[in-house]
């Protein structure tokens, strides 16, 4: 005997199937067939007040309602042949209506995936189990997911008749995998980042010491063939420390610490990078005004714009071409602004890259700087260049464009406020004269020993005087000794035994009034409170930078002694 519920459902199946699905209940019946539970549906689906016996495929009401699904819905037979087909199917396939019965339901499935699902399909014919599989649909039916649902329909049920009739259901997963790929790719950035995270600290006390002997043995070889040897050696250095704060500024976001950028510099730093990297058969063209003005930013973060804007620009010329790399200056008015979404009227630097590539086409524009959006094969892009470009550039207070035209190539413009001159934020660095200290006692507290060597050479040939310790237990002990004498004590932060936090306290207890400057070769360090630390350092750092943060400490009027 029947029960309520599903006399109620029947009914609604007969209201669905009697309306006009293209008037004004249009939405409404569809809301309604989506909601319907789809085991009732299969059950109603077969009884014989909606079905006549010996039909082959579901008449009236419920026929309306399958083809209002979005689902894949068909019946199979015991041979595998389809009997019957929703719109829906018959659509996306490209069919007229009813074109599908008869045929293999195997037709629908790429051969690759062929095998699962037959086998997927004979286990629904023959358990009373629901069975499930998933693939990529063929080209035709658009190339996208589809996941598959198997039920076995009873031999009692006269809607489909057979011994094994199967239920079959097609949901478009396409979105669903999407999403499942962008979060694996999440992970495994994420994965990267917490390894560079991890091998960050010993990298850079590995090229700390490298660089300031660079600066050292400038000042002792007289050679000009040795110096351009030691210019290749910094260079090297200079950007195996660049490639790890990149790995680190993507892994943890964008680094909040900016400073005068000199946007010429770092383009010529580039060209000469990608001109010795990129093909011959790519034409490289560098056009900067002699006047460009600074820009506030990270300079790390700035090249890395520029780098994946010539990387881009080179993958989009196989065949050779020219890659023109301009900056000036620009204002724009209100009308110019408006032109250039994410600006206001103001003095900016523009950078412009542009290539004479493929160009991009129309349709994927608007989203060629979504995050994980890429047009080259997978394993080629990561799709999050282009979007961290455009990240680093709204950071500054900027903006990017783009104009492409296909078979010609492609410009990108990005637009940086400048640096007011009156902003004080470009100190020069001092002369090797004023760099020079007059006796004042430096303590050294780091457990890498090539860097208190260094470290210690350094100082001690620029008029400073200096004790090392390896760690901050041995720091206290020096300092309990000799605390009415050292100016300031250089600690690493991340030491064993003692960290770098609790040093610097420990050592604060016994004389408030010491300097401290901090140094670390993790971005990632805990870092202690301001009003304990005078000047933060990260590895590696030049020796230029080691002398001027001195000077700087050591100018404060503050008292020494305790």
């Amino acid at each position: 005997m029947e029960d309520h519920s599903s006399s109620a459902l029947a009914d609604q199946l007969r209201v669905v199937g009697r309306a006009d699905r293209s008037g004004p209940a249009g939405p409404r019946l569809r809301s309604l067939a989506q909601a319907l539970p789809w085991r009732r549906l299969s059950r109603l689906l077969h009884r014989p007040a909606l079905a006549p016996a010996g039909a082959a495929a579901p008449t009236g009401p419920e026929r309306a309602v399958f083809d209002l699904l979005g689902d894949w819905i068909c019946g199979v037979d015991a041979m595998g042949r389809i009997t019957y087909a929703n719109a829906t199917l018959t659509r996306d396939c490209g069919c007229a209506a009813d074109a599908l019965n008869g045929r293999p339901f195997l037709e629908l499935v790429p051969p690759g995936a062929r095998d699962a699902v037959r086998l997927a399909l004979h286990r629904a014919a023959t358990t009373a189990l629901p069975q499930s599989c998933q693939h990529e649909t063929l080209a035709a039916t658009g190339g996208s997911w589809r996941q598959w649902t198997f039920r076995q329909m009873p031999a009692a049920l006269e809607s489909w008749p057979g011994s094994a009739s199967v239920l079959a259901i097609g949901r478009d997963i396409t979105e669903q995998k999407r999403l499942e790929h962008q979060f694996l790719h999440a992970q495994r950035v994420g994965s990267i980042g917490m390894l560079a995270s991890g091998i960050a600290h010993d990298l850079n006390n590995v090229l700390a010491p490298i660089v300031m002997s660079i600066d050292l043995l400038r000042l002792r070889i007289g050679s000009e063939d040795n110096r351009a040897l030691l210019d290749v050696v910094a260079t090297s250095a200079g950007r195996g420390a660049s490639l790890v704060s990149q790995m680190l500024s993507f892994s943890r976001g964008l680094d909040d610490n900016r400073e005068a950028v000199d946007l010429a510099s770092l383009i010529k730093e580039l060209g000469r990078f990608i001109g010795r990297t990129f093909a011959k058969s790519i034409e490289v063209h560098i056009e900067i005004a002699p006047d460009l003005r600074h820009l506030m930013a990270n300079p790390t973060q700035i090249y890395q714009v520029l780098l994946n804007l010539c990387v881009n620009a080179r993958d989009a010329m196989p065949q050779g071409g020219k890659l023109t790399i301009t900056a000036g200056n620009v204002t724009l008015d209100d009308t110019a602004a408006r032109a250039v979404p994410g600006t206001t009227a103001g003095d900016f630097v523009m950078l412009g890259v542009s290539d004479t590539g493929t160009g991009i086409v129309p349709e994927i524009v608007p989203r060629i700087f979504d995050p994980f959006f890429t047009t080259k094969p997978i394993g080629e892009g990561t799709g999050l260049g282009l979007s961290t470009v455009r990240s680093i550039i709204n950071s500054c207070g900027g903006a990017i464009t783009l104009s492409t035209r296909v078979g010609q190539g492609t410009t990108f413009h990005a637009y940086f406020p400048v640096l007011e001159a009156t902003a004080g934020t470009l100190v020069e660095q001092p002369s090797e004269e004023n760099a020079r200290g007059a006796g004042q006692h430096v303590l050294v507290v780091d457990d890498e020993e090539f860097f208190r060597d260094v470290t210690r050479r350094l100082l001690e040939d620029f008029g400073y005087v200096v004790d090392m310790a390896a760690d901050g237990a041995e720091a206290v002990k020096i300092f309990e000794q000799k605390s009415a004498c050292i100016a300031v004590a250089l600690v690493d932060l991340n030491m064993p035994v003692m960290d770098g936090r609790t040093t610097i306290k420990a050592l604060k207890a016994i004389n408030p009034h010491v300097r401290i400057i901090t140094v670390s070769g993790s971005s990632g360090a805990a870092q202690p409170e301001d009003e304990i630390t005078d000047l933060r350092l990260s590895k590696p750092y030049s020796m230029g930078t080691l002398l001027h943060g001195l000077n700087q400490v050591l100018s404060d009027s503050r008292p020494v002694a305790p």
